[in-house]
């Protein structure tokens, strides 16, 4: 496989050095959770890692553990030297319950960068947490090792102590999405919506996403009523994972929702509307003159009025600046005004305006994050972002759901529409 098909996930695994275990466990969680990635990470796997030439039962090994193919790995990396092989040994018997063999495989790896850490993560997860508690007395300050203290603490029911920990390990680093998720469960438990939304929206956005918070983020939104809201939520999963039962059933759900308010409001409105519309305009306080030339003009409702332009009326014979000014000031007690209807037709064409796609992408006034995805995508014209749905960008490379609704308002306030394809629910 040519070095520029591998998947962006291998870059860690294939490159000169070795991956750590911090960079073995996100690989993990991608192919765990993104489907597509985890289609041409099996590829990779499956051609014997070509191209790669040194340590190369090592990285297979490691691939295999990331895929969750953990009896091939173990027998790839078993008689593999080296305290990076006994490291992921103890993933593997982590990831299969196998605790007790895995906290000798990380005491072993003594050189391994992060070992240490993933001991006290199996200690925690094998319920020896006052074991745990010992290794984490002795680990220097990071994220990882702040989270895990946030683990033990959030089993022990201390959960001041928990958030506290969580949200130290996000000073320490503000990708630590593990973190961010846990915050968000807890804030949700304890009924701060508010502090729930905000933390899970940082699962949302970090890349590579923590798709449990996205989806969490969803169901939160749905409860506060936020359709629109929890429809992207369940959209950014789905673009990992297209066969998703669960979110494919929230998102019927959320759009079933938000069909029945938006239909309801729109009905309503567009029965006012057309009431409106049908309006004689000699119910209105009009001279005779003004009357007389709007009926020879065959203007005899609202609906007529608002649908020629000002400059069609002052062609019309007889009419003059007079009776003009009488009718725009008629018009605008009512909040319309002439023309209206053909500007909402002429609105959608715009969407064909050539110029405006023409133009650099930097019009859009972008923020610095969403402007960097761009750039990574090759997207420098308005016009570029029309090949891209949806689910295309939550999918890109530090994109998330902030980076893709900024750049649907900003389109949106332009006249165009990004488009979102169909999901079958």
């Amino acid at each position: 496989m040519a070095s520029g098909t591998l998947p962006r996930s291998a870059d860690a695994l294939v490159g000169s050095e070795l991956p750590t275990l911090a960079q073995i466990r996100l690989l993990a969680r991608i192919a765990d959770q993104d489907v597509h990635e985890r289609r041409r990470l099996k590829d990779l796997y499956e051609s014997g890692l070509s191209g790669v030439k040194s340590d190369k039962e090592l990285r297979k090994g490691i691939l295999a553990y990331a895929l969750g193919f953990h009896a091939d790995a173990e027998e790839l990396i078993e008689n593999e030297k080296g305290d990076l092989a006994k490291g992921v040994l103890g993933l593997i018997y982590a990831a299969v319950e196998e605790y007790d063999d895995a906290v000798k495989q990380f005491k072993a790896a003594k050189k391994c960068d992060g070992a240490a850490v993933e001991s006290a993560r199996a200690l925690i997860e094998a319920d020896k947490d006052a074991d745990a508690a010992k290794v984490l007395e002795k680990l220097p300050v990071t994220a990882d090792s702040e989270f895990l203290a946030g683990c033990l603490a959030e089993k022990e029911g201390r959960v001041e102590r928990a958030i506290n920990a969580y949200e130290s390990a996000l000073e320490l680093d503000p990708r630590h999405s593990e973190s961010a998720f846990k915050l968000g469960n807890l804030f949700d438990r304890i009924g701060d919506d508010d502090l729930a939304v905000e933390n899970y929206l940082m699962c949302a956005d970090i890349w590579p996403h923590y798709l449990p918070g996205v989806m969490n983020l969803g169901v939160l939104y749905e409860e506060r009523g936020e359709a629109n809201a929890a429809i992207d939520c369940f959209r950014q999963v789905l673009a990992y994972n297209p066969e998703n039962y669960r979110a494919k059933i929230l998102l019927r759900d959320a759009q079933a929702s938000r069909s029945m308010f938006y239909d309801e409001n729109e009905e309503r409105h567009q029965e006012r509307m057309n009431k409106i519309l049908k309006t004689s305009v000699n119910d209105f306080e009009l001279s005779v003159r003004s009357r007389n030339c709007l009926a020879k003009m065959n203007i005899f409702t609202l609906g007529d009025l608002i649908s020629i332009t000002e400059q069609e009326m002052l062609n019309y014979k007889n009419f003059g600046e007079t009776s003009l000014k009488e009718v725009k000031e008629m018009l605008s007690a009512r909040n319309l005004h002439l023309g209206m209807l053909r500007e909402r037709e002429e609105k959608t064409l715009r969407k064909a305006d050539q110029k405006i796609l023409s133009e650099s992408i930097e019009k859009l006034e972008l923020s610095e994050s969403t402007m960097n995805m761009l750039g990574k995508l090759g997207v420098t014209r308005i016009g570029d972002l029309e090949q891209y749905n949806d689910l295309q960008l939550y999918r890109a490379e530090d994109s998330g759901q902030s980076v893709v609704q900024e750049l649907f308002t900003a389109m949106g306030a332009l006249g165009f529409k990004l488009e979102g394809p169909n999901i079958r629910v």
